[in-house]
């Protein structure tokens, strides 16, 4: 169960067509910050699941 919700918040948090459009409107460093809290917030959630289901 965690995996899934890992990949659900990851695909739909930062997909590629997003991240494209972000990178031609804010700076680098910004969108590699929205990208990096995407990734945590779907790999904490992943785990906090794994946790509960286990």
């Amino acid at each position: 169960m965690g995996p899934l919700m890992a990949l659900i918040i990851g695909g739909a948090g930062a997909s590629i067509p997003e991240v494209a459009l972000l990178a031609s409107i804010f700076k680098p460093r910004l969108v590699a910050v929205f990208v990096l809290t995407i990734f945590t917030i779907a790999v904490l959630a992943g785990y906090a699941l794994d946790i509960i289901f286990a």
